[in-house]
């Protein structure tokens, strides 16, 4: 399998088309219906079929398809708010499939196991160091307990979304940080593709937590936010109009471009954090052990805030007048005493005219904890293909 025909839709197992062979997963009125059920979870059927622009039979229909092929089930019957009556519960059925997220971080990778109903597992694990094979048998074999957790087998794996960090260079090769440069040669959809005999979804990690923070946190709520993921180095994602935007080149969300050379250093970075408190004695080594031990008290922590909260506020101004985000998430890595300090410290530029504001963005860390890019990546081939 090479690039120039790499398409993870044309690997889908037959068993979870529409009908067979060469088909859909779902038709447009299909994903719509998924798409609001994953969102609002507790829709009726006589609800949803008030929100759409079809007729009651055409719903109907199209609920009974989904049913009998298990996408979804039936709850129970809800009494109606007005005369009519009562009305089935309409759910989406974790039991149809699941997918398996992978995150590779630079010196940690997270997996998730997430079923259609977007219950999920995750498991963490060290791969500091490792060359790539070392890197996938390790995930490879951390896999089979998390499908076990969630009553899965490996059949019932849809597809699997892969996260990286770094930017797309072209097709599905990134380029990461140096710590995963051995990673940077890769063509991940097709090499991965062929080591899982899976179909493979590929994204940079900032991209995927924040389709995480899209399917699972802020993004039920607002459908136009920013997230800022603060890992080794730092970056982020778009969502405009419930979307995950990647631009014309695949980087969006690259935010870290807005500083020039003579301030690559002052970025707010968790890898000058890791710097900044060893240099004062404090004995953490990875990223990962800076998040898991964090403690607001070590030395060094309040002269990187210091350090990096004047260009936090830029990237958080120019995201307010460039795209106007109703909200912006902070996540990644970064813990979130650490997160709330930023927004403490965060200026916003803007004046009022003629006495009147723009309004802002709401500033808030990220409730989703753990493994966010594993998380994301596990829904991207679902959010891709059914939502």
């Amino acid at each position: 399998m090479t690039m120039l025909n790499y398409d993870p839709h044309r690997l889908i197992d037959d068993r979870f088309r529409r009908e067979g062979p060469g088909t859909p997963v779902v038709s447009r009125n299909e994903r719509t219906i998924l798409s609001m059920l994953w969102d609002r979870r507790e829709l009726t059927r006589s609800a949803l079929g008030a929100q759409l622009d079809l007729t009651q039979q055409s719903v109907h229909r199209i609920i009974s398809q989904l049913e009998e092929r298990g996408l979804i089930r039936l709850g129970p019957l809800e009494p109606p708010s007005y005369k009519g009556k009562p009305s089935p519960r309409l759910l989406l059925n974790g039991g149809f499939g699941c997918t398996i997220g992978i995150a590779v971080n630079t010196d940690s990778a997270g997996i998730c196991v997430m079923d259609f109903a977007g219950t999920f597992r995750t498991a963490s694990l060290s791969i500091d160091k490792m060359p790539v094979e070392a890197a996938l048998s390790a995930i490879e074999a951390a896999i089979p307990p998390l499908l076990e957790a969630m009553h899965a087998r490996w059949d019932d794996v849809f597809a699997i979304g892969f996260a990286i960090a770094g930017f797309l260079v072209e097709g599905t090769r990134y380029n990461p940080p140096e710590p995963l440069v051995e990673w940077s040669t890769l063509q991940l959809g097709p090499y991965l593709a062929d080591y899982f005999q899976r179909p493979i979804w590929t994204e940079n990690g900032a991209n995927m937590s924040t389709l995480c923070e899209r399917m699972l946190g802020v993004g039920r709520e607002v459908s136009n936010f920013a997230y800022l993921s603060f890992n080794y180095g730092f970056g982020g994602g778009i969502v405009l109009n419930g979307n995950l935007v990647r631009g014309g080149f695949g980087n969006a969300g690259e935010f870290s471009g807005v500083f020039h050379e003579g301030e690559w250093e002052n970025r707010p970075t968790l890898a000058a954090l890791l710097r900044m408190v060893a240099r004062h004695g404090v004995q953490v080594s990875t990223i990962a052990d800076l998040s898991r031990r964090f403690d607001p008290d070590w030395s060094g922590v309040s002269e990187w805030l210091d350090l990096v909260a004047p260009h936090h506020t830029r990237i958080i101004n120019m995201l307010a007048a460039v795209i106007d985000p109703e909200v912006v998430v902070l996540g990644g890595q970064i813990p979130t005493w650490l997160a709330e300090q930023l927004i403490a410290r965060t200026t916003f530029y803007s004046k009022p005219r003629h006495g009147i504001s723009r309004r802002m963005p709401r500033l808030e860390p990220s409730q989703i904890k753990g493994e966010t890019s594993a998380i994301g990546a596990a829904s991207l081939p679902l959010k891709e293909s059914f939502f």
